[in-house]
């Protein structure tokens, strides 16, 4: 299973996510955000990154805006929220072909009907507020994702996971990533390394216990 920490704001925490083998960094480009990093700490940090993959997160229905950041940063991968229809997802798919897709979904107590609609590589559920697009530090029901099977093997989950609870959420659903924000920071965007690491170490300990 792959781990992506989202809303990275700092070269400094991109490096230890980098060094940790963190597989994908997420990147905030919507202005909004708590998490929002401009493009010139963006290139930065992209162009620092030796094994982690960054990605970038969209919130607004803006392709000249994605097209704007992708040709200053090097993402490998694009993240939006675009509702539940799959206009918008697919046009990306198909404006940047190369790049890993992922389609974000906000849940609350069911999931959408019409997955199969979005030609994402990659879904991604996360937690509804509505006060913020992600990284609200609160979770999701997770009894929905045991409908989630059959896709478990495109999906990030998201939404108020931490050391404490990542056990529980492996129990119910073997996912192809999670997501974590809030559950690995000292403050907003700033990252504290010991619970990165206890994060990384319980999910080690986790996968190697369903392995043997």
């Amino acid at each position: 299973m792959k781990v992506k920490i989202c809303g990275i704001t700092r070269k400094k925490d991109a490096g230890i996510c980098d060094i940790l083998g963190v597989e994908y960094i997420g990147l905030n480009f919507w202005q909004h955000s708590k998490r929002y990093i401009d493009i010139e700490k963006a290139k930065s940090i992209t162009a620092s990154l030796k094994r982690s993959k960054p990605i970038g997160i969209f919130v607004e229905k803006d392709l000249e805006y994605i097209k704007t950041i992708i040709g200053q940063c090097s993402l490998s991968g694009i993240q939006i929220y675009a509702g539940e229809s799959s206009v918008f997802c697919n046009e990306v798919k198909k404006q940047f072909p190369g790049y890993m897709i992922i389609q974000a979904f906000r849940i609350k107590d069911c999931l959408p009907g019409n997955l199969s609609d979005f030609n994402a590589d990659y879904f991604l559920f996360d937690a509804l507020s509505d006060s913020y697009m992600g990284g609200t530090g609160t979770t999701f029901n997770w009894d929905t994702l045991k409908l989630l099977k059959p896709y478990s093997y495109k999906t990030f989950i998201a939404g108020g996971i931490n050391a404490e609870n990542i056990e529980q959420l492996l129990s119910i659903i073997n996912p192809f990533a999670v997501d974590i924000a809030s559950g690995v920071e000292i403050s907003p965007g700033i990252k504290d390394v010991e619970k990165i690491k206890l994060l990384l170490s319980k999910i080690k300990r986790i996968s190697n216990e369903k392995s043997s």
